[in-house]
């Protein structure tokens, strides 16, 4: 479709293109016709089109077309010039030096071979065990720790012969990521100095090797010859000092973003056997204060819409229902849309969290609706073992702990602390004697019946009504059953003798529980706790498990915690997304494999995928983005933008060589010749997500319709999908550097490894790692030379 559509709408450079006279007279009346039909129907609508096509024809005829015709005659050869000439310089390469060999590629041949080694190690230890598996799992992880240390070195040892250029880069670096800081201080993130001296450590050590290199650069060797080693030892030692960088400046973890509510439930839970009027009682004070709160401060008055008090009610407030229970009870605000707040809707959430604490008696739990599905709490501990009555007690100490945490600012953030052991109901309990019940004759299973018969009653008949039918419950009045003192008087018949309850029974009122919690058939008890707003969730979680770290390790065997809820989710959603993704990256590597006819290419570009992270690590580390699902979602997508790019690239250096052109020519050619569809594919996702992400939004129906256009920046979709976003945005501006220069520049080591491998197996053919017979030089002004032959087997020699 594209290209016929092209065809029809596309004119060449030069191309003439004139319609009909009876076709411009048919679309200016049909446009004429239009407008007094708009404007007739609404004023407004035609003011705002007339001007919004006026000011489109206009700036495209007078601003954007001059700039891009400009751009296009000047600028454009301009950049592939200097792309032509630094990818050409990428590509350089000395193998005249001693060892030239193996200061060149023992990094990455090691790299690879530590890979390999953990990899078959985790296979082997899948279907042997451990203690084969070390045989392959201890050299590899020894030889992966001495690789990295080395990558290092060489990053280190490029950052010093770049001189002038790394300092550069480093301030550049550095000033970005203040600019992000500063720009994210000025939303809803709060950064603080010490966040922003660990993001400078990267930059200050950059600048500090270029610095040295000023100084002290004598040559432009120490160890690598090979600028595709450097490169590719570079990007790697970047790759893993972005891990560090994310280890030190952690942006923590998620499981679904945390947006501000738009309802907020506060529940109130009196202990078991509480009466409605002392649930009424406390549902009214937590209004008084909450209405006291509003009438002290106007902009949480402006937020909230509407409230709703509740008592004896159960439900949540996602799906509502429930059993009505006479101690609960329950505040339900409604808030108004996100552009009327005057403050975020989080903030108020924390002014009525901190007018309602205190109340005697009192457990309350604020709830809010989430823009995901329901999850489970952000801290969720259970309690099992064997024996439930120390578990009760675990549970309360365990409980007691978090509570003092959270008072102390031991574990800041931690908040709405609760138990499920509703304990406390109080119960008659009726112990049978059972010696003094045989010699009045009778049994446990008499007294208890007519204990259950008096206060539940018993059905002793049916009520007909037409087609209607009511059972006929028999019991005592509720003035025999309505203390526990007239219970004592109750007699149990016998063959005619009429025996006192007190005769047979004692009686002791005690607590009882008002539900009991099973898990996979065993007593569990559960301790949650939520978690404040501007706290991570999974940080928060973090210090819960250190605190409670020895007193676990002082519980007795048997018994254990287990942290579920939403960090057990968050796992198990995450092990989902990590299985999906390999899946897919094996379907894919499979599919090219096909394609290509290799297996070098496909792995070139599974490899750029798993590279692309350095940029989308970079852009959470600078927003203080936590990764959660959401941006497990964006890499997912990325990745696919990347694959694409990639196949393409190759596929058209493929297509150059198989024409006949040097491969260093065909590398180069086939990189200037995809610059600007790779440039334009990833300027136009990055700005197309630009609203998405920053929340940049406008109301184009009111703008047109009643010319309020309502521009407003975030939204709940935004707090949502800004991860995703962000991810993309920061991957995809990498993956673009990516693309244009690692990928060719891998291209070229392997087809060189390649050529090198043939050459040892077919009688000692040329063993360059040019990976063909051919030098490639430039002119001054960039423009590239035509490729001189040179003898299959030269000896040493240095390459441009």
């Amino acid at each position: 479709i594209n290209p016929v559509i092209t065809g029809i709408f596309v004119r060449l450079e030069g191309e003439e293109h004139s319609l009909p006279r009876i076709v411009k007279m048919t679309s200016v009346g049909a446009m004429l016709v239009l407008g007094a039909v708009i404007g007739f129907a609404n004023w407004k609508s035609l003011f705002v089109l007339t001007v919004a096509f006026g000011l489109l024809y206009y700036s495209h005829k007078f601003v954007f077309k001059p700039i891009g015709d400009r751009f296009v005659r000047t600028g454009l050869p301009e950049v592939i010039r200097r792309y032509k000439a630094f990818l050409q310089w990428m590509l350089e390469r000395d193998y005249t030096v001693a060892r030239a060999y193996l200061r060149n590629t023992f990094s990455l041949s090691a790299f690879t071979l530590g890979f390999a080694a953990l990899l078959l190690g985790g296979l082997v230890m899948g279907m042997a065990g451990m203690i084969p598996a070390l045989i392959l799992l201890v050299p590899g992880g020894i030889l992966l720790f001495v690789v990295v240390v080395g990558m290092l070195v060489h990053t280190l040892e490029s950052v010093f012969l770049g001189a002038r250029s790394s300092v550069r880069a480093g301030i550049i670096f550095a000033i970005v990521a203040v600019a992000v800081l500063g720009l994210m201080s000025f939303g809803e993130t709060a950064i603080g100095l010490t966040t922003v001296l660990e993001l400078l450590v990267l930059p200050a050590v950059v600048v500090f090797f270029g610095l040295l290199g000023v100084v002290f650069k004598k040559r432009d060797v120490i160890i690598l010859t090979d600028n595709r080693a450097r490169l590719l030892n570079g990007t790697l030692g970047g790759l893993i000092s972005i891990f560090v960088m994310f280890a030190i400046a952690n942006p923590g973890t998620e499981f679904f973003p945390d947006t501000d509510p738009t309802i907020i439930q506060v529940s109130l839970e009196s202990p078991l056997g509480t009466n409605i009027d002392e649930s009424n009682r406390i549902a009214t004070e937590a209004q008084s204060r909450i209405n006291q709160l509003l009438n002290e401060n106007p902009v949480a008055r402006g937020n909230i819409k509407n409230l709703q008090t509740g008592v004896g009610v159960g439900g949540d407030i996602n799906f509502g229902g429930g059993a009505a229970s006479p101690e609960q009870a329950s505040v339900t605000i409604n808030l108004v849309d996100y552009g009327d707040r005057g403050e975020k809707s989080r903030f108020t959430m924390t002014r009525l969290r901190e007018q309602l604490r205190g109340i005697p008696g009192v457990e309350i739990e604020f709830t809010k609706d989430e823009a995901g599905p329901p999850t489970g709490a952000p801290v969720n501990i259970e309690v099992s073992g064997s024996d439930f009555d120390r578990i009760v007690t675990y549970t309360k100490e365990i409980k007691q702990l978090l509570i003092e945490a959270a008072e102390t600012g031991a574990i800041p953030g931690l908040v709405d602390i609760t138990d499920n052991l509703n304990t406390g109901r109080p119960e008659l309990h009726v112990e049978i004697d059972r010696e003094r019940a045989a010699r009045f004759g009778l049994n446990t299973s008499m007294i208890a019946s007519t204990i259950r018969s008096a206060i539940n009653g018993v059905e002793s008949g049916t009520y007909r009504d037409g087609e209607d039918e009511y059972d006929i419950v028999t019991r005592l009045s509720e003035a025999d059953r309505s203390s526990l003192e007239s219970l004592k008087n109750l007699t149990i018949l016998d063959e005619g003798q009429q025996v006192p309850l007190v005769a047979v029974a004692d009686f002791s009122i005690t607590g009882g529980l008002g539900s009991i919690t099973r898990l996979d058939l065993e007593r569990v008890a559960t301790v949650g706790a939520d978690v404040a707003d501007g706290f991570n969730s999974g940080a928060v979680l973090q210090q819960v498990v250190s605190y409670l770290a020895s007193y676990e390790r002082s519980l007795p065997a048997g018994y254990s915690l287990s942290y579920t809820g939403e960090n057990q989710e968050q796992d198990e959603a995450f092990g989902f997304l990590t299985t999906a993704l390999l899946i897919a990256i094996g379907l894919i590597f499979m599919i090219m494999v096909a394609q290509f006819n290799h297996v070098s290419t496909p792995f070139i570009i599974m490899v750029a995928v798993g590279l692309s992270l350095i940029g989308v690590l970079l852009g959470l580390i600078l927003t203080r983005t936590p990764f959660g699902l959401m941006t497990f979602i964006g890499v997912i997508s990325l990745a696919g933008i990347v694959v694409n790019n990639n196949i393409v690239l190759i596929d058209y250096i493929m297509q150059l060589r198989d024409r006949g052109l040097d491969k260093q020519v065909a590398i180069i050619e086939g990189g200037a010749t995809r610059l600007r569809p790779v440039l334009l594919t990833a300027l136009t996702t990055v700005i197309g997500l630009i609203p998405l992400t920053f929340g940049i939004g406008v109301d184009f129906v009111g703008l047109v319709t009643d010319l309020r256009p309502n521009l407003q920046f975030g939204s709940e979709n935004t707090q949502f999908w800004g991860a995703m976003g962000t991810s993309i945005i920061s991957g995809l501006t990498f993956a673009t550097f990516l693309t244009l220069v690692i990928v060719p520049v891998m291209y070229s080591v392997f087809d060189s490894l390649a050529t090198k491998l043939h050459a040892l197996f077919h009688d000692g053919e040329s063993s360059d790692l040019s990976g063909n017979g051919m030098m490639v030089g430039a002119t001054q002004d960039g423009a590239l030379t035509a490729p001189a032959l040179v003898p299959s087997n030269p000896g040493p020699k240095r390459e441009l």
